[in-house]
């Protein structure tokens, strides 16, 4: 069954729109498995046309060799190969972690869905290996008669995600650790409706801010000048995300002491909030880390030199 003249016609404009589209319109498919494209079935036309719309990253594999296509949202998870990869066997493409990807590829192709969440993949991309995690799905894919033909896959990285969970593990474990050590602690309550920082005479040592005005309140930014440059702004993306998003805060930082001492503190606190979600106050802790931190340096360093 060959695809509607009509239809054809605008699946070739189609293609005219992206870089994958073109890429399958300048393709030689006469020679590969799934022969000329104005000969392909219709249900592998709608199927094509569907994930080069869509903003998802997403690729199809057809036919008994696994023959792929994918969007242009599907070309960064293949890096500097993406150029290549159009119309190659799916095994081909993802030889570095078939065998951990062949299982759920064979259960898409008796007619099981999967989802994998998370998954620590290791592959090449831009010309080396690199760590990643994902999570994607395999669905089959039928022709007109019902027929398995294929899979659909749709991909998102979430290693930005899952690292930074575990940076947020790591913290609250050196937050455990300074409990038990006996660190020192401050406590801070920040009105975030008149930017009024109130803290205890511990929070205020630490953070270089004399005791009497941080106990009868000041402005966040009073407590903000001590941090180390480099982390201010990262620091401040994250108090922003504490503010607008509800999320805990949860953070890691240099603080330059008035001796030009490098301290280390751990932060965390949990936004108040209205019944509209506004945010209204921000109460928390902080942990003069330095000492934790220094040992630990210290026991990478000497990791790194055996």
């Amino acid at each position: 069954m060959t695809s509607n003249p009509l239809a054809l016609s605008g699946f070739d404009r189609q293609l005219l729109q992206s870089t994958s589209g073109g890429e399958i319109a300048r393709h030689d498919w006469a020679q590969s498995p799934l022969g000329p494209r104005e000969e392909w079935p219709q249900a592998l036309t709608t199927l094509v046309s569907t994930i080069l719309a869509c903003p998802a990253a997403m690729c199809l594999t057809w036919g008994p060799e696994l023959t792929t296509v994918f969007n242009d949202a599907y070309r960064p998870i293949l890096g500097d190969r993406a150029a290549r990869c159009m119309g190659r066997t799916y095994a081909e493409i993802w030889a570095e972690i078939w065998d951990e990807t062949r299982p759920l590829v064979d259960a898409a192709l008796v007619g099981e869905s999967c989802l994998m969440h998370d998954k620590h993949l290791v592959f090449r991309r831009d010309g080396a290996l690199k760590d990643g995690w994902w999570s994607f799905t395999y669905s089959p894919l039928r022709d007109e008669d019902g027929d398995i033909a294929g899979f659909l896959c749709i991909a998102k990285e979430t290693t930005a995600i899952v690292v930074a969970e575990r940076k947020r593990t790591e913290a609250a474990e050196r937050l455990r650790d300074a409990l038990s050590a006996g660190d020192p602690i401050g406590a801070w309550d920040w009105d975030v409706t008149t930017n009024r920082v109130v803290a205890d005479s511990r929070f205020a040592l630490i953070y270089n801010v004399d005791p009497e005005r941080a106990a009868k309140g000041t402005a966040i930014e009073d407590f903000l000048d001590c941090i180390h440059p480099d982390d201010l702004a990262h620091v401040r993306t994250q108090i922003h995300a504490a503010v607008n998003q509800g999320v805990t805060f949860v953070s890691e930082y240099r603080i330059l002491a008035p001796n030009d001492d490098v301290l280390w503190v751990s932060a965390q606190g949990r936004p108040v909030l209205d019944e509209t979600g506004r945010c209204l106050r921000l109460p928390g802790l902080s942990f003069d880390i330095t000492a934790n931190k220094r040992a630990e340096m210290a026991r990478r360093a000497k990791a790194a030199q055996a």
